[in-house]
């Protein structure tokens, strides 16, 4: 029997998660679902899928048992279900009276800490908060129509799914000093995009007839360097012939700009993969480590900020080099980094892919504090990759990133400003 996996990643488990609630809700005896938990606070690994079921009748956990993918059931109690499912990671579904249903999602999506947080807030209003909601003093479930009623009840701004992590954000909603998280109607669009000039698998047209379906403005290309000989790094000659198409795709499409970047390596001494004359020609510069992995801490700390004073590096990529649920990322000191970049002037990247999401989330305050931009970059290797910009915005959104701290959120004309102030 194969072994589980036991997670997944969030691109995998959203789906599945959804997937699972269309199939529940058949049952008559369903009011409401919804999914909470991981899920719904994106999380970039989910160890457990979770739902939280409006219904009068608990036997709606007889009917979840019979679904399809369900490996083994684990504990069934009258309110809730712990499953384990044929992917190998958990499913808990929980079972609450419809007037508590928008309470005890907001409980079911929330950290523990979040929590903890919250019932203190609650009993100060001589309230109690827990798995069946919120409570009178009397053991009376007071009836929300929505979450932000819920919010609105404890005297709190609204706090998203993403931010109830417990790091800050009850105090901050307290103090109604909540950040207004970048959205997807934010983003007018995206740098770090690699064509058939390299290892992507679309022509730079296509690329661009792509993005401008998402409403996008711009796009910037950014093909491997020439040290990249696995991914088909561009030589000189490449370059100029891809210079060349861009502009003439620039010349026929006046509302849409492409811009012309490169994914420059930087080498294990901190070097960059061309010379400064090359890179100056370039409308922005990703740098970024694809090799060398092994290298100590310090050393690795030093090379990367080495190529980070290159006055040609607009941005910094996938600063940590991780691959979830692959490999760890190697050994590098991101607070050294991120005053380093603070310093230089240098953009911080959030890749998209599903399997990077570099920077993570948890280090985005420490960034934002010190006044760094972040660009939320696809990494698309194919037209259809152009959407996993929408879980670098999640993962912006869980570090408290608002548009102002994102730089493809603006115009072109203040992003080339952005792209090139360090020259």
């Amino acid at each position: 029997m194969k072994k589980p996996i036991q997670m997944l990643l969030f691109k995998e488990a959203w789906p599945l998660a959804e997937k699972i609630a269309e199939y529940l809700q058949t049952n008559h005896q369903v009011e409401q679902i919804a999914v909470c938990g991981a899920v719904r606070r994106r999380v970039e690994v989910i160890h457990a899928i979770e739902l939280v079921i409006a219904s009068k009748h608990t036997s709606v956990l007889n009917f979840a048992q019979t679904m399809p993918g369900i490996y083994r059931v684990r504990q069934q109690n009258k309110d809730s279900l712990k499953a384990e499912l044929n992917v190998g990671i958990s499913l808990n579904l929980y079972v609450v009276q419809p007037h508590s249903f928008f309470s005890a999602l907001y409980f079911y999506t929330a950290t523990d800490r979040h929590n903890e947080q919250i019932s203190e807030l609650a009993k100060a209003q001589g309230l109690s908060y827990g798995p069946q909601g919120l409570l009178t003093q009397e053991g009376q479930a007071i009836t929300l129509a929505s979450e932000e009623e819920f919010c609105r009840q404890l005297a709190l701004e609204y706090i998203p799914p993403e931010l109830r992590e417990g790091r800050g954000e009850v105090a901050l909603a307290v103090a109604g000093k909540l950040p207004a998280l970048v959205t997807a109607a934010d983003i007018v669009g995206g740098l770090h995009v690699h064509t058939s000039y390299s290892d992507g698998g679309d022509s730079i047209n296509q690329l661009s007839t792509a993005a401008r379906l998402l409403g996008w403005s711009y796009l910037g290309i950014s093909d491997h360097s020439q040290s990249a000989h696995y991914a088909g790094g561009l030589k000189t000659a490449a370059i100029l012939q891809q210079r060349r198409e861009i502009d003439l795709l620039n010349s026929q499409n006046p509302d849409f700009t492409i811009l012309s970047g490169i994914e420059s390596d930087i080498k294990p001494d901190g070097s960059l993969d061309y010379s400064d004359d090359i890179l100056a020609q370039f409308d922005f510069v990703i740098a970024s480590v694809h090799s060398a992995f092994k290298q100590d801490e310090g050393t690795m700390t030093k090379r990367i900020i080495k190529a980070m004073n290159n006055p040609y590096v607009s941005i910094l990529g996938h600063m940590t080099g991780r691959m979830l649920l692959k490999r760890p990322g190697y050994q590098v000191n991101i607070p050294e980094v991120l005053a380093a970049a603070a310093q230089t002037g240098t953009m911080i990247e959030i890749n998209a892919n599903p399997r990077r999401l570099d920077l993570d989330w948890r280090w985005h305050s420490l960034a934002k504090e010190q006044g760094i931009l972040f660009t939320i970059n696809p990494d698309a290797h194919a037209a259809a990759e152009l959407s996993y910009m929408n879980y670098g915005l999640n993962v912006a959104r869980k570090g408290g990133l608002t548009a102002e701290d994102i730089a493809n959120t603006r115009p072109i004309e203040e992003l080339r400003a952005l792209l090139q102030r360090k020259r």
